[in-house]
């Protein structure tokens, strides 16, 4: 679904147009990166300290954080319901790190993304919340859509007004009190204590990117976007650097345009930068750990106890040995809203996640998607989505040349929609034919596994409203129309579930 009924003036971006370094380029998802910012950040300050950077270089990051204490316009926070692991003598630790798409840089380059004047104000891009675990070994990055429609508290602006409580679009909490309102909505909808904050704007991921060295980013299919000025080719891509991979963050004329799609591909960028920090030299050049820092400190805003380095050098000590594989990332599960079909609202496994991250029980563990097969087409199964409303893309993951097509035509000649081929890496090591489908698409996937055989699916949260399937070589396409009935069978409600991906994962997953 897309993003929003009123699309937002188009920019030239710098860096858009170009390829990206060598016979690289691709799509980067800038802007959640800065959500990393309150861990990566935090697992290297320590380092920078420690290899030599000296008195000077302490003070210099020291003095490029601008701090504020939004204490009093967030008001007091909700009860920690999470306690102090034996082992560590640690507490959980929950930030909130917001992008902010203002244009009023900290850099001064806010003119070539449309100028302050042009567009004034700011608005949170991106939101995630980052979970530190007690015992330290686990993260959870959970995002919010910035288009889930939410109840908004009463919240006062740093001028002293204040605003009236009112339902709307997550990100319009910042544009009404900033990120003491974004926090207090949290805090509201969550019943999760927030201890931390960090805002970061345009200029901060592209200088943390650069100076990182780039990055790996892997997309199933080429993007030539007019609109954004973004021309990248299919596959996987190193080096892409910061003004491309802020392009990309931007950009929304790709895939279905949801913000849910998006988010995805953000989480997937931000997998490989947890990849890129804990498996190169970074962690061994103090120079490129300063130049990373440099520029980090540079574009954001923290409360006053993150502000502080020592404090920053504190917890990095303390998540110097959580894995990739225990950073995690979450969408917080959505649905379409039904007044606006280009909004969305959380369903109840949003209350499930909420409670996970309040009580610290939320891990990689209890969250990796799992393939299920569905029931066979010979039975008299219900299926509740007419194959019209489904619009189905086909993926050959290893077959020979034309399979995509074949089955892709098969499916159009029962009734379901096209919704284009191509090639893709399989996504399930087992399965000849699996179904993956978004949040919420569960019963649409059902009927497209039936007319393939009873294939197997797949959630992915980082689809949006394509069913994706995905072959490796021909199967026979069963017209299952005459057992759609449109109506749900009387079975009992499955308790909700979570699902994500760690950073370990392939960045093309």
């Amino acid at each position: 679904m897309p993003t929003s009924t009123d699309r937002e003036p188009q920019r030239e971006v710098p860096g858009a147009g170009r390829r990206a370094r060598g016979a690289h380029s691709d799509h980067a998802h800038g802007t959640a990166f800065k959500v990393l910012r309150g861990f990566l950040v935090a697992a290297v300050v320590l380092t920078v300290l420690a290899a030599g950077g000296g008195v000077f270089a302490y003070y210099k990051l020291q003095g490029n954080i601008n701090a504020q204490d939004l204490g009093n316009l967030v008001g007091a926070k909700p009860s920690d319901e999470s306690t102090v692991d034996p082992t560590t003598g640690q507490d959980a630790v929950n930030i909130l790190v917001m992008g902010s798409d203002t244009r009023d840089l900290s850099d001064g380059s806010g003119d070539e993304y449309g100028g302050e004047s042009a567009d004034p104000g700011a608005r949170s891009d991106t939101t995630v919340l980052v979970h530190l675990a007690a015992d330290r070994k686990s993260a959870t990055l959970v995002s919010i859509p910035r288009d889930s429609m939410v109840q908004i508290p009463s919240c006062t602006t740093s001028d002293g007004q204040t605003t009236k409580a009112q339902k709307g679009m997550f990100n319009s909490a910042f544009s009404l009190g900033g990120a003491a309102c974004t926090i207090k909505t949290v805090q509201a909808l969550t019943q999760v204590p927030i201890d931390h904050y960090v805002v970061v704007d345009f200029s901060g991921f592209r200088s943390m990117i650069d100076a990182l060295g780039g990055v790996t980013i892997c997309t199933p299919d080429a993007i030539d976007d007019k609109a954004s000025n973004l021309h990248l080719t299919a596959g996987t891509h190193d080096d892409v650097d910061g003004e491309t991979a802020l392009a990309y963050a931007r950009v929304r004329h790709i895939g279905d345009g949801s913000d849910i799609s998006r988010i995805g591909r953000q989480q997937a960028l931000m997998s490989s930068m947890v990849q890129k920090v804990t498996s190169s030299a970074i962690l061994t050049r103090p120079d490129k750990l300063y130049s990373f820092l440099d520029a980090a400190t540079k574009s954001v805003t923290t409360d006053t106890g993150l502000a502080s380095l020592s404090e920053i050098a504190s917890l990095a000590q303390s998540l110097q040995k959580v894995p990739a594989n225990g950073v995690q990332f979450v969408t917080v599960p959505t649905e379409e809203y039904p007044a606006n079909k280009n909004r969305v609202q959380w369903t109840p496994a949003a209350a499930t996640l909420w409670q996970q991250i309040r009580t610290d029980t939320a891990g990689p563990a209890a969250s990796t998607p799992t393939a299920s097969a569905t029931a066979d087409p010979s039975t008299s199964s219900e299926l509740l989505v007419a194959p019209s409303k489904i619009s189905v893309q086909v993926l050959n993951v290893g077959g020979t040349a034309g399979v995509a097509g074949t089955v892709s035509k098969g499916l159009t000649g029962v009734g379901f929609v096209g919704a284009g081929t191509g090639d893709g890496t399989a996504h399930s090591a087992t399965a000849d034919v699996l179904v993956r489908y978004g949040t919420g698409r569960q019963d649409s996937a059902n009927t497209v596994a039936a007319a393939l055989g009873g294939a197997t699916t797949q959630l992915d949260a980082s689809l949006g409203k394509n069913i994706v399937v995905e072959v490796k070589s021909v199967v026979t396409v069963t017209d299952v129309r005459s057992r759609v009935t449109g109506t749900p069978a009387a079975t009992p409600t499955p308790t909700p579930t979570i699902t994500g991906r760690v950073a370990s994962d392939s960045i093309c997953a």
